[in-house]
């Protein structure tokens, strides 16, 4: 059985695997193996789908099982409630039970973004930025973020912005996989959040993602 790290919903897990209170049976359940295009609530699109296998390499993905899994209504509903809220969409390799995804996709409400102009002044940066949201960027092997306007108000204050962010495993990656890659997937779920959130024209995410910003 798979052991569940920090997830929001790692405490669904156990009733989800198969914990019997009647019969103190327990089974285990292999979670749904699903195709690349409809991971993450189905949010990807054919290229950010396509991106997605040349990530991993596979046709098919494992994510948390109902009612665990991601979807652009729950992570939206999170985000008004909670200006903290990091909940994930984690996407396993088919038949990988070693705990560890391939990647993690998760959400946080903010007041402010990194200025992209100012990070490209910096040659020691390390991003590689993208003309995205207000701010997109891809560092070294593993992560990727991407803000973009979307407030959002609470009692405890509003935010103007929401920060997509990426995690992968590279020991998990295919070699040949890049950065632009990454950002299609980002870009693709935060296209669908920012549609749950009505941000969408504000957001500035278009459905194709350009070429990275020279330097």
């Amino acid at each position: 059985m798979r052991k569940k790290r920090f997830h929001a919903a790692s405490g669904v897990l156990l009733i989800a695997m198969g914990l019997t209170a009647c019969d103190d049976v327990r089974t285990d359940k292999a979670p749904e193996a699903l195709p690349a295009s409809q991971v993450c609530g189905g949010t990807l699109s054919a290229a950010g789908a396509a991106a997605l296998r040349r990530i991993g390499g596979q046709e098919k993905y494992t994510e948390l099982e109902d009612p665990g899994r991601w979807s652009p209504g729950t992570a939206a509903k999170r985000l008004e409630d909670s200006a903290d809220s990091d909940y994930e969409c984690s996407l396993y390799l088919e038949g990988d039970d070693s705990g560890t995804p391939l990647m993690m996709i998760g959400f946080t409400a903010r007041k402010s973004h990194p200025d992209p102009s100012e990070a490209a002044k910096d040659p020691d940066h390390g991003q590689v930025l993208y003309p995205l949201g207000v701010y997109a960027s891809v560092g070294g092997d593993t992560a990727a973020s991407l803000f973009f306007e979307c407030p959002t108000k609470r009692s405890e204050g509003g935010t103007r912005y929401v920060k997509a962010s990426m995690y992968t495993s590279k020991g998990k990656m295919k070699a040949d996989a890049g950065g632009k890659d990454r950002m299609a997937v980002l870009n693709d779920v935060s296209r669908a959040l920012a549609e749950e959130l009505g941000c969408a024209a504000k957001a500035k995410l278009p459905a194709e993602v350009p070429e990275a910003l020279a330097g």
